[in-house]
């Protein structure tokens, strides 16, 4: 199959190169925070007193988690 001159991706019919590199780290950036968001609001509600004290791990694991399903969904 060709490929792009400029992407280097699979030239079908309907090919449009992606878009420039600061959108995809805007977007990047944006999906972690949603994602940080989400755990962080996932850990306040199944832990309404605040016994576990892995927030930074929820936040943390709840951005990968974003990332993983933004890159996901993009591919």
């Amino acid at each position: 199959m060709a490929t792009c001159p400029y992407c280097k991706g699979h030239l079908t019919d309907g090919h449009r190169c992606p878009r420039r590199r600061i959108y995809v780290v805007a977007e990047i950036v944006a999906a972690a925070i949603a994602g940080g968001l989400g755990g962080w609001i996932l850990l306040l509600a199944f832990d309404p007193r605040g016994v576990v004290t892995a927030d930074g791990l929820a936040i943390g694991a709840g951005m990968l988690v974003g990332i993983g399903i933004n890159r996901f969904a993009r591919s």
